[in-house]
C-alpha cells in the first residue's frame, strides 16, 4: 500500500517543475505595472479598467470518470470595489423584523416561509433574482426548494445560509464572482474567470483579493491531487493581453491524511 501511496504521489499528479514550461510567470506588481503601461491615456487608455483572473484549471478527481463539479459562488475578498454589476437578492427569513433589516441591507425583497408553496407551485418567480440567501430560521423550510433553486439554493458553504444577514447580503452585493465550469468537449479542462478588481487599486490591495479567489477555487479539489491551478492569467478588461501569475504561494499544501485518502481511492 505504501509504495503504491509513494508512486502515486510521485508521478500521477506530480507537478510539472516550472523549468519545464516556457511560460513566463509574474507577480501580481509586475503584471499590473505592465497593465498600466497600456492603459496609458496614449494607447487604451483605462486606467482604472477591471482586472480579469482567468484560471485554467484541472478538473479531474481521485476517480478517473468523475471531475470537478460545476459551481458558481460569490467569494468575499477584503478590498471590495465597484463592479458596476446591479446584483437582485432574494432573502428567505421569518422573523419581520430581520425581514426589514435584510431590505435595509440592499436585498430586494426578503419573505417567510409562506412563499415556499408558491415557488414550487409557479405562483412566484425566483429566476428574477440573481442571489439567494437564508436566515437559519429558514434552513428546514427552503430544503424542498433545493431543485428549483440549483446553484442559488442558499448552505454554508456557498456563504448564502447564516444568521447575520446584513453580512450575507453585503457579501453577495460586493464580493467577486466565482464560476467553475468544465469544458464540454474536454471535461478535464476547466476555466474560470472572474473581476478581482480594479487597476487603479493598490498593488497589495489587488493581491490580497487576488489571494481569497484563489483559495476559495482551490477548496473544490483536494491538494493531495496535485495543483487545481494549471495556470493564472491576469487580464483587464476590455482587452486579451494577458500575463501569467507566479500563484505557488496560495496554493494549499495537502495534509497526511487528505493523502491517504487519495491513496486509498485509487488503490481500491
Amino acid at each position: 500500500m505504501q509504495e503504491f501511496c509513494d508512486l502515486f504521489q510521485s508521478i500521477t499528479f506530480a507537478a510539472v517543475p516550472r523549468s519545464k514550461v516556457k511560460t513566463q510567470f509574474y507577480s501580481v506588481s509586475e503584471a499590473l505595472a505592465r497593465h498600466r503601461e497600456l492603459q496609458q491615456p496614449s494607447i487604451y487608455n483605462h486606467p482604472n479598467a477591471p482586472l480579469r483572473l482567468r484560471l485554467e484549471l484541472n478538473m479531474q478527481t481521485e476517480r478517473q470518470t468523475k471531475m470537478v463539479t460545476n459551481s458558481d459562488e460569490i467569494v468575499p475578498v477584503p478590498f471590495p470595489f465597484k463592479h458596476n454589476e446591479k446584483r437582485t437578492i432574494l432573502a428567505f427569513v421569518n422573523d419581520p423584523k430581520l425581514q426589514e433589516i435584510a431590505v435595509e441591507a440592499g436585498a430586494e425583497i426578503a419573505l417567510g416561509q409562506d412563499v415556499v408553496k408558491k415557488i414550487i407551485k409557479g405562483q412566484f418567480r425566483t429566476d428574477d433574482y440573481d442571489f439567494c440567501v437564508a436566515h437559519t430560521d429558514m434552513a428546514s423550510y427552503i430544503l424542498p426548494l433545493r431543485g428549483i433553486l440549483r446553484t442559488k439554493f442558499p448552505t454554508r458553504n456557498n456563504g448564502g445560509l447564516g444568521e447575520d444577514l446584513p453580512d450575507l447580503v453585503h457579501k453577495f452585493r460586493s464580493g467577486v464572482k466565482l464560476s467553475i465550469k468544465g469544458d464540454p468537449v474536454y471535461p478535464i479542462w476547466g476555466l474560470s474567470d472572474s473581476v478581482v478588481g480594479r487597476l487603479g487599486m493598490p498593488d497589495a490591495e489587488v493581491e490580497a483579493n487576488i489571494a481569497a479567489v484563489i483559495k476559495a477555487a482551490c477548496a473544490h479539489r483536494s491538494p493531495a491531487l496535485g495543483p487545481f491551478i494549471n495556470r493564472a492569467l491576469l487580464m483587464t478588461i476590455p482587452g486579451e493581453e494577458h500575463y501569467a501569475l507566479n500563484v505557488d504561494a496560495w496554493l494549499p499544501v495537502a495534509s497526511e491524511e487528505e493523502l491517504e485518502k487519495v491513496c486509498k481511492i485509487q488503490a481500491s
